[in-house]
């Protein structure tokens, strides 16, 4: 609860002017999981078992993460409504859990076997079907999944590819795994010392999992931290491209690429020309009930970027952030230090 500040910034002369509109949200933790149910209700996760909701666009919060899981950090959760939703955390013991009464009590729908378990991101097609990656078990990264919701959990009957030594994906923001309409499914990763990144992707429902090249480098510190879907661009494809960004998150060191785009749904990829400067965290297409639709923008901790094309990409706002998230029409986004604001 609390009052709310305005950060005004330009977003070009041919286009509206918005703002992010920060709210205070009662919790200086780092905020890393952000799920937008529609423009009211939002829930958001992060560090010391921290978990909030709102039911007013994020104007008050009320803090409703459970107990007995002492600092344990919950980077990713996927709400479907007011008072459903399920977590995940980035740790050790690597669980999942669910609530259905607004976060007044949690159940434990999984808990992983292997100490090396450590859950990066969690994503739904539906409020039934989902998947849940974590960093490599006995060679190979774990996914598991549910078909009722987040009630019970079973490791995917398909073997994923080998994992090169040090791959890992990143729980930056739970954006590194996209599921697509038909069961499609895309995550990427880093870790492994590399001057490539990979993503995994699969085709369908049950359908065998393959790795591509994503040229972003890699190493322990550095790789593919979001994917996302955006709109067609006019002239260049008629189908909608996949963009991944990322880079090094560390401050000291300098990203040679942050962003890059398929145009073939995955197959290849190739760099964009005007990158945002440093490190990415997140990214997303801005719905079309926005005024600002079909256009894509990123965040990271030094910062936020647009681009309306997705090949050139210019800043938007000093104003950093770790992941983002939207409603029906509006854009929200969290950060370090409880940071949260509304696209206005």
């Amino acid at each position: 609860m609390g009052t709310s500040s305005l950060a005004q910034v330009s977003f070009g002369e041919d286009s509206p002017a918005p703002y992010w509109r920060l709210s205070e949200t009662g919790t200086n933790v780092s905020l890393r999981g952000l799920s937008a149910v529609d423009d009211d209700v939002i829930w958001a996760s992060g560090a010391a078992a921290t978990v909030i909701r709102s039911i007013d666009g994020g104007e008050t919060w009320k803090p409703c993460g459970p107990d007995g899981y002492g600092d344990l950090e919950f980077r990713c959760v996927c709400a479907f409504s007011a008072n459903d939703a399920c977590i995940a955390s980035a740790g050790t013991p690597a669980v999942l859990l669910r609530t259905e009464d607004g976060g007044t009590s949690w159940k434990e729908t999984y808990r992983a076997e292997s100490d090396a378990a450590f859950f990066d991101a969690m994503q739904f097609w539906d409020d039934k079907r989902g998947l849940a990656v974590s960093d490599p078990v006995d060679g190979r990264l774990l996914v598991v999944e549910t078909n009722d919701g987040g009630r019970s959990w079973k490791k995917l009957s398909t073997e994923l590819p080998l994992a090169r030594p040090g791959e890992a994906a990143f729980a930056a923001s739970n954006s590194s795994l996209l599921v697509g309409d038909e069961g499609q499914s895309w995550f990427g990763t880093g870790g492994a010392e590399s001057d490539t990144s990979r993503l995994y992707t699969r085709s369908g429902w049950d359908q065998p999992w393959h790795t591509v090249s994503v040229p972003m480098p890699s190493s322990q510190a550095a790789g593919i931290f979001a994917v996302c879907q955006g709109p067609s661009i006019a002239g260049v494809t008629t189908a909608k491209p996949l963009f991944c960004v990322g880079g090094d998150y560390r401050a000291t060191e300098t990203s040679e690429v942050t962003v890059c785009i398929s145009l073939d749904d995955g197959t290849t990829w190739q760099r964009v020309a005007g990158q945002p400067d440093s490190f990415r965290s997140d990214v997303m297409a801005i719905p079309e009930g926005s005024p600002l639709a079909r256009t894509l923008i990123a965040v990271g901790p030094a910062g936020t970027d647009h681009s309306r094309d997705g090949m050139n990409w210019a800043p938007f706002s000093a104003i950093g952030f770790h992941c983002l998230s939207a409603g029906k029409t509006k854009v929200f986004a969290c950060g370090s230090d409880g940071r949260f604001a509304r696209l206005e």
